[in-house]
């Protein structure tokens, strides 16, 4: 728990029935009583929720008393700028992406992005003193199991509490959805909303990848240097390969002897905290177990970036799966594994 001290106010966006909102939260903190209290940007009554920055950043402007105008942070709010206001990756909550998330694989990227919307629910509940919404959410032990450190969903045992969370979102997530869009006030525009949320790695021009083997998967980072050249994480035509998310995202956060730190943003990169930030989108994993049109594309630009011998006529479809082996089990020998 943060003291007053510490308390903080971050920008989020909520995405609620194919509309995204920008808003502000005020993560739990205690006032110098030991009480606690969160909040969100509200009227009293709801969350306001706005289009863009600069429609936020003129609300902050005009000085009208909101829900976090006592919070300790709120002097330092008024003095952002509208570029300051902009939310990082990790604080976008997608609501409507829950049911994609729950119908895939329980890898740690799915479970994680599962958890933080579901807590981020709860704490509308709890904001806005919704039972019938904390009941849906907070109440539920599948949901309380979700969000938890230590949940497993690895295993017979694990496949089937995923098994069981599918069924309670089926059951309760467009009543959960319906109950958050009613403490909505969408305020301004959204015809002209720039929320598609701006990430660390848009403003770097790179991002996460999963490359998936027949035996291994490893994470890397592919960025575009130069304009369209792509280049990946590594030097030399090697490519630095990792098998967990969080020494990439260490590698990235130190690391200086490699070809995408050309890209001008890249050192933002150190002050980015969270380990999640790294791990691969989900259209951002490359199965390269058999021939494939999608495969085919991030294996071009490995060969090209290992200086690989490989035709580009060799990936053209139909793909040969000799030939397809064959290319692939080359680019496994220019990874370089990091620890």
């Amino acid at each position: 728990m943060t003291s007053s001290l510490d308390a903080a106010i971050i920008p989020v966006t909520l995405t609620v029935n194919g509309k995204i909102g920008l808003t502000l939260w005020a993560p739990p903190w205690e006032d110098d009583e030991g009480e606690e209290w969160q909040g969100f940007l509200g009227d009293g009554n709801k969350i306001l929720l706005f289009p863009n920055a600069r429609e936020l950043a003129e609300f902050i402007a005009t000085g009208e008393e909101n829900d976090l105008s006592d919070h300790p942070a709120w002097g330092q709010i008024i003095k952002l700028t509208p570029d300051d206001l902009r939310p990082s990756g990790e604080d976008a909550y997608d609501l409507d992406e829950v049911y994609t998330w729950a119908a895939g694989d329980p890898d740690p990227v799915h479970v994680s992005a599962l958890a933080n919307v579901v807590d981020m629910v709860a704490n509308i509940a709890d904001c806005c003193d919704d039972g019938a919404l904390r009941g849906l959410v907070v109440n539920t032990p599948e949901y309380a199991e979700l969000v938890s450190d230590d949940v497993s969903y690895q295993g017979r045992e694990g496949a089937k509490r995923w098994s069981d969370l599918g069924d309670v979102i089926a059951e309760t997530w467009e009543r959960a959805i319906t109950r958050v869009e009613g403490w909505c006030d969408w305020r301004g525009d959204f015809a002209d909303s720039d929320l598609e949320a701006e990430t660390v790695w848009d403003r770097i021009g790179a991002e996460p990848v999963e490359l998936v083997f027949s035996d291994a998967r490893y994470v890397t980072v592919r960025g575009y240097v130069e304009g369209d050249e792509v280049t990946f994480l590594g030097s030399d035509g090697e490519v630095a390969a990792f098998t967990e998310v969080a020494d990439l995202a260490t590698f990235c956060r130190s690391a200086k002897n490699h070809d995408l730190v050309k890209l001008e943003w890249w050192d933002e990169l150190a002050e980015t905290e969270d380990d999640e930030v790294f791990a691969p989108a989900l259209d951002a994993s490359y199965d390269l177990t058999s021939p494939s049109t999608r495969g085919a594309e991030v294996v071009r630009e490995l060969v090209a970036y290992c200086d690989l011998e490989a035709e580009e006529a060799d990936l053209d479809d139909p793909i040969d799966p000799q030939t397809w082996d064959s290319i692939v089990a080359e680019i496994q020998t220019c990874l370089q594994l990091e620890d």
